[in-house]
């Protein structure tokens, strides 16, 4: 059996080790959701799954557990945005230590349960459980195609031009604020980075736009940070990338509290935007008809021919290679970190 010293290493020996071989399953380990085909449905079907435990991915005194609900279902959420899915069912497995009261577990259901968050998916079950060491959360989610039109990770081309939704890196500066002990910041930029951080918004609508529009190759939503999540999906793809630093679409305020908005666009995780992938002599014609009531979009970079090759391209047109300094659970040593 192989070392397994990273979250990439031993989704890799897993995908290797345990195959799913079935008519019905369209994608299974290595993208966001799984796909399946459910017999004499008209639609195909999105699973994922994600957790949250309390000390890597929250702690408690810096939210509350409404706000905790919601997160916790929009980070699963989000998976189904990156592949263009309706949101419509989720489970929740909940272990608990014996100092929640029967208040936190009511306001977290509620958190669960905003439409915001679930974006309209409806709770149908999950577990409860007791735990001796901290709260610990697993929800599965459910989501439909549309059209059976499903965006993975594979499917981009060299030439072709790199997208994000929205800026990167708000979230990260606010959890550095957090940890700096700052939880109820005056400034408005930081009130913003707050709420990124415990809320998050999944990008369900133009997920679902990007999927059906027929001009985007592949798509992934950035959960452990650009320079995490960039690398797989051209992985997937067989591709390399180039990144213009000066294009990224950066939290500019994060400076006034110590912060390097390019490193934190770059490393930073859990913002939850879209990543995604045009066909370069496209572009124009998706830039004129992606609807303007959806989130901006920016352009960062291009795919390249150089497989597995992921550079960044700054002043004076200097390149150098992307290190990998985003959010990995098994690289973690400094305690809560962003990420999940």
């Amino acid at each position: 059996m192989p070392e397994l010293t990273g979250e990439n290493k031993i989704l890799r020996f897993l995908q290797n080790r345990y195959p799913a071989k079935s008519a019905r399953l369209k994608k299974g380990m290595g993208d966001d959701a799984a796909v399946i085909e459910t017999g004499r449905a008209g639609e195909y079907w999105l699973i994922t799954t994600d957790m949250l435990m309390e000390g890597v991915d929250f702690r408690r005194e810096w939210t509350t557990p409404r706000l905790l609900g919601r997160k916790s279902i929009a980070v699963n959420v989000s998976d189904l945005a990156a592949m263009g899915a309706r949101p419509r069912f989720f489970t929740v497995s909940l272990a608990l230590p014996p100092d929640i009261s029967q208040s936190w577990i009511r306001q977290f259901y509620e958190g669960l349960a905003e439409t915001d968050s679930s974006q309209g998916a409806q709770l149908i079950g999950g577990d409860l459980s007791s735990s001796k060491s901290g709260i610990a959360i697993s929800i599965t989610a459910l989501g439909e195609s549309l059209k059976r039109k499903v965006l993975y990770r594979s499917g981009g081309k060299a030439g072709d031009t790199i997208y994000v939704t929205g800026s990167l890196g708000r979230s990260s500066a606010g959890l550095r604020l957090l940890q700096a002990g700052d939880t109820d910041p005056r400034s408005r930029a930081g009130r913003e980075a707050l709420q990124s951080h415990q809320t998050p918004l999944p990008r369900c609508e133009a997920g679902l736009w990007l999927a059906q529009c027929g001009l985007v190759h592949c798509m992934m939503d950035l959960s452990d940070g650009l320079s995490m999540d960039l690398p797989r999906m051209c992985e997937a793809s067989g591709v390399g990338a180039d990144v213009r630093l000066a294009d990224l679409p950066v939290f500019a305020e994060s400076r006034k509290w110590g912060c390097d908005p390019v490193a934190l666009a770059l490393h930073g995780g859990e913002d939850y935007e879209l990543l995604f992938a045009v066909s370069k002599p496209k572009c124009r014609l998706f830039e004129k008809t992606y609807p303007a009531r959806l989130p901006g979009i920016t352009k960062i970079g291009e795919m390249t021919h150089a497989a597995g090759k992921i550079c960044v391209i700054g002043p004076g047109n200097r390149r150098r290679r992307l290190p990998e300094h985003g959010f990995d659970h098994f690289h973690q040593v400094d305690g809560l970190t962003s990420g999940s």
